[in-house]
């Protein structure tokens, strides 16, 4: 089987060849890394030429519309980390009868702690006291204590049930709400779950974790989002499309809420006039809550989705 990475990066390549390059080799097959970029849709249509699967780290963007129907040799795209619906048509995927996988769990934790340290960082103005700091004042601004306070994790899956025990452990009052009504959940996670309106409308400290499809894209209304309360903070590192973007930046410019912890944007890296004033106490980060010596692990996960699609038992298959 021959696979190809046209999207690599530098930072990724020693991980990638030891962790994936190897373990295809030693298995018989071959592994082709690149370091270009999706944007040329040509030459990335022609670099797939004759492959049979692509690996696809998503750094560059998504994968280009056209590109699986041109190669019809392709028979999988292997996606490295949880959003392959971001990076791969999959419409055209099915048309073209492609199977796609992803790694559906490789950082949960790394990614509860980020959204932990979001949560920490505005309830204590951290990123505007160091800068106050920095500048020669010494103004305290009043920050909030969470312990004791109401943790609402939208989503209970990898990542939201790591948050749900953070949460409990330094003390807060935990609920969530699922698509799905499991009996036996809440024992297992010691929270309680709760309609999402009473989610929202009673939490301290509301904690995105869901992914991104059909069915939640938007999910986070204007609604939802006005019933929350002066002093609650908001933090997604999951998918900014499950927010009404332009719902939370009139919240956020009204001063409406305490403030919010963003890591992922619609457009990634978002333009400077898209985003949140300074000042506005909300800490923003790069899309790096999974970015820890944990990630590492995707890497190979994603290359042992292809040994399994070639052996004829496919794993983590989302289409």
């Amino acid at each position: 089987m021959k696979t190809v990475c046209i999207d690599g990066e530098p930072q990724y390549r020693d991980i990638v060849l030891r962790d994936v390059a190897r373990p295809l080799g030693a298995a018989g097959h071959q592994f082709d890394w690149f370091e270009e970029s999706f944007a040329d849709v040509e030459a990335a249509i022609a670099r797939a030429a004759g492959y049979d699967a692509l690996y696809v780290i998503g750094d560059q963007g998504p994968v280009p519309s056209g590109l699986l129907r041109a190669n019809p040799a392709l028979k999988l795209v292997s996606f490295v980390g949880t959003g392959a619906r971001r990076f791969v048509a999959m419409d055209e995927a099915a048309e073209c009868g492609v199977t796609v996988t992803n790694v559906p769990d490789f950082a949960s934790q790394s990614v509860a702690e980020h959204a932990l340290a979001l949560a920490f960082a505005v309830a204590r103005r951290i990123p505007e006291g160091d800068n106050l700091v920095r500048e020669g004042h010494w103004q305290k601004n009043q920050g909030l204590k969470l312990a004791g306070r109401r943790l609402g994790v939208v989503g209970a899956g990898a990542i939201g049930s790591r948050m749900i025990g953070l949460g409990n452990g330094i003390g807060m009052d935990v609920v969530y709400w699922s698509r799905t009504v499991d009996a036996t959940r809440d024992e297992r996670l010691g929270a309680r779950r709760v309609e999402l309106d009473e989610l929202f409308a009673t939490s301290d400290v509301v904690s995105l974790h869901v992914t991104h499809t059909a069915e939640t894209d938007g999910l986070v209304s204007r609604s939802l989002l006005n019933s929350m309360g002066d002093k609650a903070i908001l933090v997604n590192t999951a998918r900014a499309e499950i927010v009404d973007q332009l719902a939370l930046a009139e919240l956020l410019e009204r001063g409406a809420i305490f403030g919010a912890g963003i890591d992922v944007f619609i457009e990634e890296p978002p333009r400077s006039d898209s985003v949140p004033p300074a000042g506005s106490n909300v800490v923003l980060s790069a899309h790096v809550g999974f970015h820890t010596d944990e990630a590492d692990d995707v890497f190979g996960l994603a290359g042992q989705n292809i040994l399994a699609f070639a052996a004829g038992t496919p794993t983590n298959v989302i289409n």
